[in-house]
């Protein structure tokens, strides 16, 4: 690319007769006048506080008169930055009224939908719990008012975690719920212990319901861990021993422990119908339970 010509010198074209070397020593060489260092340090000063703080303070200062000097190169610029700080201003000022207002509005809504999702998922995590905690009030209300000794039996299935329809079942076909039974082998009361097995068990008179049910229930418990949970062989055993049913691997060929095994789970089942009945029936009167 050629070299653009002109009439005058390079020295005089670049400041008025200084280069980038000369100028700054030039420069020093001027005394300050310490009142327009001042004037402008100040105006400078203010320009900045008022920029930040969105022109309130350079509003009034951009109203004075036209200056003695030259406008600075940067002065459109700061004018500028003024306007669009200014601007800001207003339009945050018209956007929080807006917001105000429409916050003001909704604000109930707001507040109620924020708060529905929360309550929801309470009320959803603990359904769960609370139909179960009904339904076993049901089913206690359901033994205390259905099965002799009901509520002594539910609460010891309950301490034992068995079924109460499992205790009740043994019951009813040892004893038909007769306190005081006895059989020909030496068993007493309504689960039918022998003595020995009734005091180890922690019973001292298995004429007395409560007791002899506590260790009845105690020993079905006992039975059930021994099989690994297995509620048949547990049954069968408090018939016919658990030697027995170790040796056949399951329900002894005995005619009587197999109806005794086949009694009882009648009776379990005939109990849990007859619940079921009753709850289906209030369901069907209580919307919601």
């Amino acid at each position: 690319m050629s070299e653009i010509k002109t009439s005058r010198p390079f020295r005089e074209r670049f400041l008025n007769g200084y280069d980038r070397f000369e100028l700054p020593v030039a420069v020093e060489k001027v005394p300050p006048k310490r009142g327009r260092s001042i004037r402008r340090r100040t105006m400078t000063w203010a320009l900045g506080a008022g920029l930040a703080l969105g022109g309130s303070i350079a509003g009034p200062l951009a109203m004075r008169g036209p200056s003695r000097h030259p406008p600075h190169p940067l002065s459109s610029d700061a004018a500028a930055s003024q306007q669009v700080a200014g601007d800001i201003q207003t339009a945050q000022q018209i956007a929080s009224q807006v917001a105000g207002g429409v916050a003001g509005a909704v604000s109930t809504v707001a507040t109620s939908a924020a708060e529905a999702p929360q309550a929801v998922a309470g009320a959803v995590a603990a359904a769960p719990q609370r139909i179960q905690q009904i339904a076993e009030n049901l089913k206690a209300n359901f033994f205390a008012k259905e099965v002799p000794f009901g509520s002594i039996i539910y609460h010891e299935a309950k301490k034992n975690n068995l079924p109460p329809e499992l205790v009740a079942a043994v019951a009813h076909t040892e004893s038909k719920f007769v306190p005081t039974a006895r059989s020909d082998a030496g068993a007493v009361g309504l689960m039918q212990l022998v003595p020995r097995t009734g005091h180890w068990l922690g019973a001292r008179d298995l004429t007395n319901p409560a007791q002899n049910i506590e260790a009845g229930a105690k020993y079905l418990r006992y039975l059930t861990d021994r099989f690994n949970g297995n509620e048949v062989k547990a049954i069968a055993a408090y018939n016919a021993g658990e030697g027995a049913v170790r040796r056949f691997g399951g329900i002894p060929p005995y005619r009587e422990t197999r109806n005794y095994v086949q009694r009882v789970q009648n009776f379990q089942h005939d109990l849990g119908q007859r619940f079921g009945g009753q709850l289906a029936e209030l369901q069907g009167t209580t919307p919601g339970l």
